[in-house]
């Protein structure tokens, strides 16, 4: 099975910039033009509240933007924080977006996991769970054209259908985001695909095997089904030492950023050399980075590879670099790795 590659873009900007937001966004989307123009399978953008150096308050609204500067490369979000969201309203808005983007669009939902965004709404954390059954359901059977009524203290729905139902039927590929086992078991009995990472291949293990449990228990026929994503930070470069130089840049800006302090390049390469060891950041050659998702692949059982290249600072023609060393140098060889020959 080859691996399918994208990107995937949480929008923390760099404090530091002078540019305005809306020139932010303009270079954000030159580059989703290039990704789908060199041929990357996917571009995924999160949902972020309240943070001063973010810019992912809405996601809708950003994939309506990218549909119209892009025309293969699927665009998604992971994830909508689903109980923060009232689930007629956003069914709308989601079967709106899937015609904007012509059929291209992936749906992910999530519990949410900063607290004070659902607290910041007058939402307890402690019910996030219950809303996200309740108001998955809601979605799912207004998509599937029903007429819903639903009376729950946080989601009430009065016999509603909406129109237009989406353009991909019944509704859009859905991914569930989340390390947590229980949840994954749960959308593995939906028929969704389970996006995970950030985290060490290990402490991923639990959710993989409960969402595989679940999927081969109650197999889906749905659209996309099934399918297991990997998330990692990404530093690509010609070389192994070129990246990790690059990937050690980073790290040093970020830190001084963060804390005002000097700037420490050992402590950022060693920094950098324990989360490549961690395999929580990917950085290296072609070679190497190919390698490394082919590994991922043999543990974790993954289909998609969502390569996230920013961090704050990095320059614009070096995340157009590493996107295109992504799509033409990584990509065959992941190719030929899926029919059987070298990575």
């Amino acid at each position: 099975m080859t691996i399918e590659l994208g990107l995937f873009d949480i929008h923390q900007v760099d404090p530091t910039d002078p540019d305005p937001t809306d020139r932010v966004f303009e270079r954000r989307l030159h580059l989703l033009a290039l990704a789908d123009e060199v041929g990357l399978s996917y571009a995924f953008t999160a949902e972020r509240h309240f943070l001063q150096t973010y810019r992912a308050p809405a996601p809708t609204a950003w994939i309506a933007a990218a549909s119209q500067r892009t025309s293969k490369i699927r665009l998604g979000v992971l994830a909508y924080t689903l109980p923060m969201h009232l689930p007629a309203a956003l069914a709308e808005e989601v079967a709106v977006l899937d015609h904007l983007t012509r059929g291209r669009l992936e749906v992910g939902f999530g519990l949410g996991h900063r607290p004070e965004e659902l607290e910041g709404i007058g939402i307890d954390p402690s019910e996030r769970e219950q809303l996200f059954q309740e108001r998955y359901a809601v979605m799912t059977a207004l998509w599937e054209g029903a007429t819903v009524g639903l009376d729950r203290p946080g989601t009430v729905i009065r016999n509603i259908a909406i129109h237009p139902p989406p353009l991909q039927q019944p509704y859009p590929p859905l991914w569930f985001a989340g390390s947590d086992p229980h949840g994954a078991y749960w959308a593995g009995t939906r028929g969704m695909s389970l996006a995970i990472g950030f985290k060490r291949t290990v402490d991923l293990m639990p959710s993989v095997t409960a969402f595989r449990a679940a999927r081969d228990a109650k197999p889906s026929n749905l659209a996309g089904a099934g399918r297991i994503a990997l998330m990692r930070q990404v530093a690509i470069a010609a070389s192994d030492q070129a990246a990790i130089d690059a990937m050690a840049e980073d790290l040093d800006r970020l830190h001084r950023m963060g804390t005002g302090s000097q700037s420490d390049a050992e402590q950022a390469r060693a920094f950098a050399h324990r989360l490549i060891a961690e395999e929580t950041f990917v950085a290296g050659s072609p070679d190497t980075v190919a390698n490394a998702i082919l590994k991922a692949q043999e543990q974790l059982g993954i289909s998609v590879f969502l390569a996230n290249i920013h961090a704050s600072g990095v320059s614009d023609d070096r995340l157009g670099e590493m996107t295109r060393l992504l799509a033409t140098e990584v990509a065959p060889r992941l190719r030929a790795a899926g029919d059987g020959g070298l990575a």
